[in-house]
């Protein structure tokens, strides 16, 4: 009996001190953060409002300055934001076009204080707009989702970056290092009664087998952070976000084709309310149940240059027989390894996507993407 209640009043005690530690932690995580919240947030406002700029300037000296150069993960995280502009500024060059606009606000999550810095968990929504120099007249709008863990130390009484590890739409965590752009861009020669929503009467089925303008609907709603997406920026909480253990994109491609398109549900792919099917949420899975049971059809495959040309079997170019609503992989190294939902297309009838991981909302198919990264077209059948 004895032994017994000993161990007892040790559980007890290591509770208790447990107990101690946890609301010391968070009371030091509280204070840090209210003593330096006016010192945070004026920082975080001027570094994303020039996060924006810079990619307009292509300017490093406007964000610099924020960085702790003194660090090598502070230098490893200024690097990362020059190879980020770098690509941007020469995929817009070979895409003939120009960006006019890129604006962010965050939405911080969380903090937390370390002994000697603050971590801070935020997602980025940014809103940019382009126009191609041949239809400089037209402003195209797009929205990108980022969620950031930031590190800030203080270093000779200013705050800086230390550490910044995001997901980024514009330079996409790829098996290939230092991706660079696709030369080249489709011809435009999309008929004079193209609009820039890509479908006319004759191309499109209001509703049949499976509803294209409910896909879109669905994908505009639930595209995550982005600028441009409903639902508060949120996701569906109906499903498993698979951030941070895989990735989200393919679940979101199935939810676009079962919940907006009307797809049904089998043995083979589905979510049951708690988990999901291979199918259902593995890219290379739900490729081949979309080709290999007919509720989808490989138009062509192939680099960002064998897509965009005339062929004999292509003659406006594969990337003209996409329709919204329909599905694009993107392979790397032999391996499907995203999905994005075609939901419209834009003044030069270059077609636009909704992705989940890295959120994305109206985006050029191949922004963000290496030369070498292979496009699979996926017809989803009427």
């Amino acid at each position: 009996m004895r032994t017994k209640k000993f161990k007892v009043l040790i559980l007890l005690f290591v509770l208790i001190v447990l107990s101690a530690f946890a609301i010391s932690f968070f009371n030091k995580t509280i204070t840090t953060v209210v003593n330096n919240q006016e010192e945070i947030k004026p920082i975080l406002d001027e570094f994303f409002k020039a996060r924006g700029s810079v990619l307009l300037s292509s300017d490093m000296r406007e964000i610099e300055k924020f960085y702790d150069k003194s660090s090598t993960y502070g230098k490893w995280a200024l690097e990362h934001e020059k190879r980020r502009i770098d690509y941007v500024n020469g995929w817009s060059e070979k895409r003939n076009l120009k960006f006019t606009e890129a604006q962010s606000f965050y939405r911080i999550k969380s903090i937390k204080a370390g002994k000697s810095s603050i971590w801070i968990y935020l997602v980025e929504t940014m809103k940019m707009g382009y126009a191609y120099n041949t239809k400089a007249n037209i402003i195209n709008y797009m929205g990108l989702g980022i969620r950031h863990s930031i590190q800030l130390v203080k270093v000779k009484g200013k705050w800086l970056i230390r550490r910044d590890w995001y997901y980024d739409p514009l330079d996409e965590d790829s098996a290939f290092i230092d991706i660079s752009p696709a030369d080249g861009i489709a011809p435009e020669i999309f008929p004079a009664n193209f609009t820039p929503s890509g479908e006319d009467s004759k191309n499109i089925k209001k509703k049949g087998n499976y509803d294209r303008e409910g896909a879109v609907k669905y994908a505009d709603t639930y595209a995550g952070a982005a600028w441009g997406s409903g639902n508060n920026y949120e996701y569906n909480q109906k499903y498993r976000d698979y951030n941070g253990i895989g990735g989200d994109c393919t679940n979101f491609a199935s939810q676009i084709l079962h919940e907006g398109g009307g797809l049904k549900m089998d043995y083979v792919w589905n979510f049951n309310g708690r988990e999901s099917s291979t199918a259902w949420a593995q890219a290379p899975a739900l490729f081949n149940y979309l080709i290999y049971n007919g509720k989808g059809r490989l138009i062509a495959k192939g680099t960002y240059t064998n897509m965009v040309k005339p062929t004999d079997l292509h003659p406006s170019g594969a990337i003209r027989e996409l329709r919204k609503g329909d599905l694009i992989c993107y392979e790397e190294k032999g391996e499907i390894v995203h999905f994005g939902a075609v939901t419209g297309f834009d003044s030069y009838g270059i077609p636009v996507v909704n992705t989940h991981t890295s959120d994305r909302y109206h985006v050029p198919f191949d922004l963000g993407w290496d030369k070498k990264i292979i496009y699979r077209f996926i017809h989803i059948n009427d």
